[in-house]
């Protein structure tokens, strides 16, 4: 296993840490459901420290192309030494730390430090590996949290309108579902949507469902990040509210 291949599920996402300064971490999120992955007990953390004249303290273009350039050779390194997986890269205040999980340590180490030494003289570096059988720097650290992911999961609705053209500046009609295990539960659920000004565009049994009753409801908004964020992080507390679940949206494509 080395680098990105078609099976692999990539994403990236923002974060605020300490200082209120934002991180991108980039991983494969595909890999949640099946780690740990025995074997590869050990986390490689590596990257450089870089200059940048921005405040948020990411790199700017051509550091970032240096940046990229180090992470493609030290997997070229790596896999002369160990199988690995790399499973993702986070930057924070003027450093990038890539994060591969290996089978085996070996000369790693000196390989490495050898390579910052002589390619990259100028750079500060951080090199460290630790023992991490349940993959806790994946799970606890790179994976994103559960708003995020609700986040990460609107955006990429909004990606793919904008793929098709769609400026995204023109209000629509949305359409969403949730889904509950009891009729009652949903009907109540209704009653409040209702008051909000959603219309109902369907509500009854879905039988292809772990939940089977279905509400489809729409309403006509905006559908930039902020605005529909908005909205969805809304109908998955009263979906809760009332034990049930939100399935997302879709909309239609509006081009100028």
């Amino acid at each position: 296993m080395t680098a990105q291949n078609s099976d692999e599920q990539w994403d990236t996402y923002m974060a605020t840490y300490e200082n209120e300064k934002p991180g991108s971490t980039t991983l494969r999120m595909d890999l949640i459901n099946s780690t740990p992955i025995k074997e590869f007990d050990f986390v490689l953390v590596t990257g450089l420290t870089y200059d940048t004249s921005k405040e948020n303290g990411l790199p700017e273009n051509e550091t970032f192309s240096i940046l990229h350039k180090v992470a493609d050779e030290l997997i070229e390194i790596i896999k002369k030494e160990t199988e690995f997986i790399l499973v993702g890269s986070f930057m924070y205040n003027n450093e990038r730390l890539e994060y591969f999980y290996i089978k085996e340590q070996k000369n790693i180490i000196s390989k490495i430090e050898n390579f910052y030494q002589t390619n990259y003289p100028k750079y500060k570096f951080y090199l460290n590996v630790k023992e991490d059988k349940e993959w806790k720097y994946y799970r606890d650290f790179l994976y994103p949290n559960e708003e995020t992911r609700n986040y990460m999961a609107d955006q990429s609705v909004l990606r793919n309108l904008e793929e098709a053209g769609d400026n995204l500046t023109k209000s629509r009609r949305v359409d969403h579902w949730l889904y509950f295990s009891k009729e009652s539960d949903m009907n109540k659920c209704k009653a409040d949507l209702e008051k909000s000004n959603f219309k109902v565009q369907n509500s009854g049994i879905n039988k292809e469902t772990n939940l089977p009753y279905e509400l489809q409801i729409w309403r006509i908004d905006n559908v930039n990040i902020n605005s529909i964020y908005t909205i969805t992080s809304d109908l998955r507390k009263r979906a809760n509210k009332f034990n049930g679940e939100y399935d997302g949206w879709e909309t239609s494509i509006e081009k100028e």
